[in-house]
C-alpha cells in the first residue's frame, strides 16, 4: 500500500499519515488535526476534507466505519486507513 501511496498528492499523503495515528477520525476531528499538523501547507475546508476521504476511499486507502443517517448529516462518518484485515484486499 505504502508504494501506492506515493502516488497520491502530498495533501492526500499527509491525511493518510494523520489518519493512521489514529483508530478513527470524523472529517471535523481530521481536519482540526490538519490545523495542527504542519505537513499541510493549504488551508482546507471541512468539505474538503470530506472530499478528499471519500475520494481516498474510492481508491481502496481507506474505509467508513460508520455511515451517516442522511447525506447532510457528517458528524457521525468515522473513516480509518483500510487494512488487508480490515476489507477486501488491497491488490
Amino acid at each position: 500500500m505504502m508504494e501506492r501511496a506515493k502516488s497520491l498528492d502530498s495533501t492526500d499523503q499527509n491525511i493518510l499519515r494523520i489518519l493512521s495515528a489514529y483508530s478513527s477520525l470524523t472529517p471535523l476531528q481530521l481536519w482540526y488535526q490538519i490545523g495542527e499538523d504542519g505537513g499541510i501547507k493549504e488551508r482546507l475546508r471541512e468539505e474538503e476534507i470530506l472530499d478528499k476521504l471519500e475520494s481516498l476511499r474510492a481508491k481502496g486507502f481507506v474505509e467508513r466505519v460508520t455511515v451517516a443517517k442522511s447525506s447532510s448529516d457528517t458528524r457521525l462518518l468515522h473513516y480509518r486507513v483500510k487494512t488487508k484485515a480490515s476489507g477486501e484486499g488491497l491488490g
